[in-house]
């Protein structure tokens, strides 16, 4: 098809049944050159009938096949039926016959004593689907001249040209269109587009100066032209265009939203700043367009006070607007968890599910901000809420297992993984869940379970990086197999070299094989990946004391309290 709109082929398949009502009645028409049909006599005319309207009436139950069938015998007791004709042609279309649709289509406009629109209108669609632009253009050119008072014909048509790169006959039925039925936006700004693609700039915007020309006060069309400048490099006059419409109706969010795009591609952050905001307060800028311009800013949040406190402000907007809305308060959750506030961004979550309290993706967000919290308590009651709408989601149980570990009620850790495997489907819900177990029964010191329970987990998956982490630290904390341990977290490091986790497990192994300056350096390459995580500085204390450099165990203390100070 071309690039603007076209004359659904549906409606052709619509106005079959009104075709065949009129067959012997006529439609509005006009005299065009072609030979006369030889009259039917009364038998003919009769035995006609009968198979033309079986046809219909297949078409109507949609047995298109076999009102093909009929549509073309009665061609044989009519060759000159254009209706019969134009029934074969629209059925081979619909049944992706092209090029017997066409074939037909043809004949239908040749046998047809008059002019008739959808004839015209159904080749001139056929030739388009064929590429036949300059055909389907010619057709439709046809048509405005019988029909002079239908836009849609000039339309058409002017895209057909545009279609067939006939660019100066695109713009001269425009330019018909226009003085027909005035400047009107449908015209204009399809001769913008026209005019813009062949770099005519100077027309396109003097296309769009006379539309607005037209109605000065139509906001819709001075928007057209704002657009219309900027594309063309009139920057300034876009702008004096946009401060217009806000000046007569400063409720106009999207001619904010448009200077706001412009000063940000300016670097001029004030007054990008400003409009974005301003564009925040009004509903014809959509919430979709507004949460996509907020994102682009998380990127600077941590590092950028100005738009931090922007983003706030546009966050506070959207709740003030949108306090029914699920995105509103779960981008304030997102903002609240990147500056670390993170039992605000659970309040955040938990409005959003009061509002839609069945969608589970607000729920594992929910799960994660408890986990930071440390709040595990609570991670019992919302996991134990949760279950009772996702019985089958096999994180919900590992949330609520490792919440059980943090709680010392390790038995019940065992159980509720238990109950995850039950139902557990993915390898990846039924790793997760023996892991949980895992370290449940490390922490009753039950080692041969625990290990029982690792090689379980390494045979749905022998290269999964948690699972080679987790055992390796396991053996690595008891001081035991620490070969193996060691064979473990090469492969994880394999697979993520840069991971801190398995880069301190690498640390504890050499620990436990008392290679301390190795694991001293590894765990350096910890800290600088991941500086604000206590972890590895605890972890280098313990190897400082045990080397008896207590100087540098002392130095770890004061980063540890620094770190938690700051949380």
């Amino acid at each position: 098809m071309g690039i603007i709109l076209h004359r659904k082929l549906a409606r052709i398949v619509y106005i079959t049944l009104i075709i065949s009502s009129l067959l012997f009645v006529g439609c509005k028409s006009t005299k065009v050159a072609t030979s006369k049909s030889v009259p039917l006599d009364y038998q003919q005319q009769k035995d006609f009938e009968k198979v033309f309207f079986e046809a219909n009436k297949q078409k109507v139950l949609n047995n298109k096949e076999k009102a093909l069938e009929l549509y073309i015998k009665s061609l044989t007791l009519n060759k000159q039926s254009h209706a019969a004709m134009f029934q074969v042609a629209n059925l081979n279309y619909q049944l992706d016959r092209f090029n017997e649709a066409l074939y037909w289509a043809e004949q239908t406009v040749k046998a047809s004593e008059t002019y008739n629109h959808w004839y015209y209108g159904q080749l001139a669609q056929f030739y388009n689907k064929f590429g036949k632009y300059t055909e389907s253009a010619q057709l439709f050119s046809s048509m405005i001249e019988n029909e002079p008072d239908v836009k849609e014909n000039y339309f058409e048509a002017a895209n057909q040209y545009y279609n067939a790169k006939e660019f100066e006959k695109a713009i001269a039925v425009l330019k018909g269109m226009q003085e027909t039925f005035g400047v009107e936006m449908q015209s204009a700004s399809r001769l913008e587009f026209v005019y813009s693609a062949i770099g005519q700039g100077d027309k396109a915007i003097e296309a769009m100066e006379q539309l607005v020309a037209e109605d000065p006060s139509d906001v819709r069309s001075r928007g057209f032209l704002a657009e219309t400048y900027l594309k063309n490099n009139q920057k300034e006059k876009s702008i004096e265009t946009l401060q217009g419409i806000i000046k007569s109706d400063p409720e106009i969010g999207k001619a904010y939203f448009a200077l706001y795009s412009i000063y940000e591609e300016e670097d001029n952050y004030s007054l990008a700043f400003y409009n974005l905001k301003e564009s925040f307060k009004y509903d014809d800028v959509s919430l979709q367009q507004k949460m996509q311009a907020a994102s682009i800013y998380f990127s600077t949040l941590d590092r950028d006070t100005v738009r931090k406190n922007l983003l706030f402000s546009l966050s506070n907007i959207l709740l003030e607007k949108y306090p029914s809305n699920v995105e509103s308060h779960m981008l304030r959750s997102d903002l609240e968890t990147a500056v670390s506030n993170y039992s605000e961004a659970r309040s955040n979550v938990k409005n959003a599910l009061k509002i839609e309290h069945n969608e589970y993706k607000l729920w594992s967000s929910l799960f994660n901000l408890n986990t930071r919290l440390d709040d595990n308590d609570q991670q019992i009651i919302d996991t134990e809420e949760a279950l009772e709408l996702f019985p089958n989601v096999a994180e919900i149980y590992a949330s609520k297992g490792y919440a059980f570990i943090n709680l010392g009620e390790f038995d019940k850790s065992i159980d509720i993984a238990d109950q995850g495997l039950e139902i557990a489907v993915t390898k990846g819900d039924k790793i997760n869940l023996l892991l949980c177990q895992a370290s449940a029964y490390s922490k009753l010191k039950k080692f041969d379970l625990a290990e029982k329970t690792f090689e379980t987990a390494r045979a749905l998956n022998p290269y999964n990086p948690v699972v080679l982490n987790n055992y390796a630290f396991s053996l690595a904390e008891r001081k035991v197999n620490l070969d193996k341990a060691d064979t473990l977290i090469n492969l994880a490091l394999k697979l993520e070299p840069r991971s801190p986790f398995y880069l301190d497990t690498k640390a504890w192994v050499l620990y436990g094989k008392k290679e301390y300056e190795q694991a001293l350096k590894i765990l350096n390459k910890c800290m600088a990946i991941a500086p604000e995580s206590t972890e590895y500085y605890k972890h280098a204390k313990e190897i400082f004391e045990t080397m008896g450099n207590q100087t540098m165990a002392n130095e770890m203390q004061i980063k540890i309290d620094e770190l938690n100070e700051k949380k």
